[in-house]
């Protein structure tokens, strides 16, 4: 695997306190979970690299986790959760719509939802993409959401929420997840920096939330980038070139000169 998704998984929030620029949401999802008041279907809608997956795997895992109460599993401890994010769990099925796009693939899934969960609280189908299904597929899985099991949990991601139909967004809680702030992202940014051991300024971080629009996937990216092309030698302007961003500065000089030549017409 390439080093960004080396760093990408091996610095993946693994609980909802890493959780970058999604607050609002965490704070909604862990009052519901305490409170025993958890819908039947969630589903996450945003823009690329925000945290869908991330969020819906971090879900997973509060939902089944062995001792919720204690706060045992911050580090994985219990072993519903180890296995949750080693993508092991027999309870917890990931599905990828954009290659599964088939009425086969979902009665599958509703068939494996007959039984109950082997060893956890819940069984639960994270399905990324869900906007790819078929619309022969959202029909089959239409009735299994209008009358769930009490053991069963659907986790819905999509970049596309305007291609789910209205029939299945009315039977799941949405949650909008925004683009990270620069802020945040250049916060968690420089810390990968420091305990990677690479030396960056500010403003390169800076230029790089910029670039990424949003999206935190595209930082690690575009990050990695300037760790390989730097070569240790990471300056504002080696960024700039990187990335292809034009100096502000220069950007006001021509808007200045432009200005003043239209005022001389």
């Amino acid at each position: 695997a390439s080093d960004v998704y080396k760093r990408q998984i091996k610095y993946r929030p693994q609980t909802f306190e890493d959780l970058v620029g999604q607050n609002i949401i965490v704070e909604a999802l862990k009052k519901s979970i305490s409170l025993n008041k958890t819908p039947n279907a969630f589903l996450f809608t945003g823009i690329r690299g925000v945290g869908k997956t991330t969020i819906a795997r971090i879900l997973a895992k509060s939902l089944n986790c062995s001792n919720p109460k204690n706060n045992d599993c911050l580090n994985n401890k219990c072993e519903n959760c180890l296995q949750i994010s080693e993508s092991r769990h027999i309870d917890v099925i990931e599905m990828d719509a954009a290659s599964k796009t088939g009425v086969d693939d979902v009665r599958d899934l509703i068939e494996f939802s007959r039984y109950g969960p082997t060893s956890s609280r819940y069984k639960i189908f994270i399905i990324d993409e869900v906007h790819m299904l078929s619309k022969q597929a959202f029909n089959a899985l239409l009735k299994t959401l209008e009358e769930p099991p009490n053991y069963l949990k659907f986790i819905f991601a999509t970049t596309e929420i305007n291609k789910v139909p209205s029939t299945i967004l009315s039977r799941c809680q949405r949650f909008d997840l925004k683009r990270i702030e620069p802020r945040s992202m250049i916060d968690y940014l420089k810390d990968i920096a420091l305990k990677e051991g690479i030396s960056i300024t500010e403003d390169c971080l800076g230029q790089v939330a910029r670039a990424s629009e949003g999206s935190m996937r595209d930082a690690l990216s575009l990050l990695e980038q300037i760790f390989a092309d730097a070569n240790g030698n990471i300056s504002l302007e080696s960024v700039r070139l990187i990335l292809g961003l034009a100096d502000r500065g220069r950007l006001i000089d021509l808007f200045e000169l432009l200005m003043k030549q239209f005022l001389l017409l």
